[in-house]
């Protein structure tokens, strides 16, 4: 594998599931403010500080995954 295949392999794989795991959080998160709103009068209200650690997280998160998974792919290749 040359170096310029593995780093662009490595950069889309952890990019994919960055923006992957950012989605599903943000999918998830709007819709228990939804369901609060539909079933218990709360309103939709963003915090703000507690929205930017639910994005860091599942960044940091998606970051870990999209590297494991680009490490169990070389380990493979390398076989």
């Amino acid at each position: 594998m040359t170096s310029k295949k593995w780093f662009l392999l490595w950069f889309f794989l952890t990019f994919a599931f960055v923006v992957t795991a950012n989605i599903v959080a943000l999918l998830t998160y709007f819709s228990a403010r939804i369901y609060l709103l539909i079933t218990q009068d709360i309103p939709i209200d963003v915090y703000l500080p507690g929205f930017m650690k639910l994005i860091k997280g599942t960044s940091f998160g998606g970051f870990i995954f999209g590297c494991g998974c680009w490490w169990i792919y070389y380990r493979q290749e390398k076989k």
